[in-house]
């Protein structure tokens, strides 16, 4: 045995303190980063002295060598980890409904005086004001003015429901495209890692980099985690592998002629992608389904009251008491929905009577006022004001719903998140007891080798 082993002694016991005191202090650098796992170095009796063999020593028992750090681990739960990846998820379907929901509310904009609702009761007051004076002239053109201006709300609102869907079918290709980001870069952290594991080291903050990108990337789509060799993971959505270890595959929006929208497929190979959950799942369910649904339904308000106005308004006389035969709207929905020229240019023509040569007959603007209460609507049950009201309770009751959804998601994801964070979290307080504690150990260790030296210096100075 050398005689400077209680040196080597020392020695190790003074640059694994060290070493524990830099890992402190990298947790206490980290403690505000993003998706930082609490480190530890632990430790462990190096390999010690007399161990069995034909040059052993004939001395009693085994001496220990000292200590050593045997790993810096990463305080890390995966199946935390697994949980908070499947939540974000859901939360990225909730929390991009909700702000789809919102911008849906801001276009009805209900209640409110600029509202369709509001709009419409202006539209059947115009002909209740006709009725008690069908020969006043200007009571035909406030009508036809508030006409025109419900027409073009409804072409308004059409329009910023479509440009709606456009907006999501843009933001689906940007996203894909992120998601192919991430994949590249979930991949080249796959082999940075398995370089590390491979030398025998543990690549903690590589991992930590590659959980963040994973969280991110399952807020946008559904994706299943799965370990493999060397601290390596295989992405899956919808069981296609998007990272497989070292290499990755991507996504790609394709066009649809039909829809006019782009279709998420695999690259090459023109299959669906599968996508049920995340942000990209609540996008195109709203572009492709929802946003359509609320587009007809309004369509179908418009045309029912294009119909049946000019059903009654083309049978029926103008102030002239002879001119018959035309109709109050134009165009078949709510596309082309707008009042006729030939009516806007001359209120005369407005058909209020049902009988010529009276041209203080009533009778036919009762008719058309009378459509405000009649069933022409959902196969005869409805009338337009009920099937505007359910519409927009039906839009109200279901945001309520995302908005409900979207916090017991995100009371979930906290609960998680304290659950991560007790493992893996930095406790300022608790690095602060280690520092001290290792401090001491190394001051210790430092008197060891002092001692040592004191010794040493006794025998070489008695030995002349």
């Amino acid at each position: 045995m050398s005689s400077f082993f209680g040196f080597t002694i020392g020695v190790r016991a003074l640059g694994t303190s060290q070493k524990a005191l830099e890992v402190i202090g990298h947790n206490i650098a980290n403690i505000n980063t993003r998706g930082h796992s609490r480190q530890e170095a632990v430790l462990a009796t190096s390999r010690p002295e007399g161990m069995p063999g034909i040059s052993s020593s004939t001395s009693a028992g085994q001496l220990g060598s000292g200590v050593k750090i045997s790993e810096i681990r990463r305080l890390h739960d995966g199946y935390i980890e697994n949980q908070l990846i499947s939540e974000m998820q859901n939360a990225g379907k909730w929390d991009r409904g909700l702000q789809i929901f919102e911008q849906i509310e801001t276009v009805f904009a209900e209640p409110s005086e600029n509202g369709l609702r509001a709009m419409m009761d202006v539209y059947w007051n115009s002909w209740r004001d006709l009725e008690a004076s069908p020969e006043d002239l200007s009571a035909r053109k406030n009508l036809i003015e508030n006409s025109e201006s419900m027409c073009n709300l409804f072409k308004s609102i059409h329009s910023r429901l479509q440009l709606l869907q456009s907006d999501i079918d843009t933001e689906i290709v940007t996203q894909t495209v992120a998601i192919n980001n991430y994949a590249r870069q979930i991949t080249e952290l796959n082999k940075l890692i398995k370089q590390v594991a491979i030398a025998g080291d543990n690549p903690n903050d590589l991992m930590d980099r590659r959980d963040v990108i994973i969280k991110d990337l399952s807020h946008m789509i559904n994706i299943d985690i799965r370990q493999s060799d060397f601290d390596q993971v295989n992405i899956f959505i919808g069981g296609t592998a998007l990272v497989r270890e070292e290499g990755f595959y991507q996504l790609e929006p394709v066009l649809n002629p039909a829809s006019g929208f782009h279709d998420i497929k695999w690259e090459g190979s023109g299959r669906d992608a599968g996508i049920t959950s995340g942000q990209l799942y609540s996008m195109i369910n709203f572009r492709d389904d929802y946003l359509p649904e609320v587009i007809d339904r309004l369509d179908q308000m418009a045309s029912a009251l294009i119909t049946e106005t000019n059903a009654i308004h083309s049978s029926g006389y103008g102030l002239d008491g002879i001119s018959t035969g035309y109709n109050f709207f134009s165009g078949t929905g709510i596309e082309d929905m707008g009042i006729e020229d030939q009516i806007a240019d001359d209120t005369v023509l407005i058909a209020a009577a049902s009988n010529p040569g009276q041209p203080g007959d009533n009778s036919n603007v009762l008719q058309i006022a009378g459509i405000r209460d009649s069933l022409i609507l959902d196969g005869g049950t409805s009338t337009v004001d009920d099937y505007y009201n359910s519409l927009i309770v039906k839009i109200g009751i279901e945001a309520q719903q995302c908005l409900r959804e979207q916090e017991n998601t995100g009371l979930l994801i906290n609960k998680i998140n304290m659950r991560r964070e007790s493992i893996s979290g930095v406790s300022l307080d608790e690095e602060l007891v280690n520092m001290v504690k290792y401090q001491h150990s190394y001051n210790a260790a430092a008197r060891v080798i002092k001692v040592m030296d004191e010794l040493f210096e006794t025998v070489i100075n008695e030995l002349g």
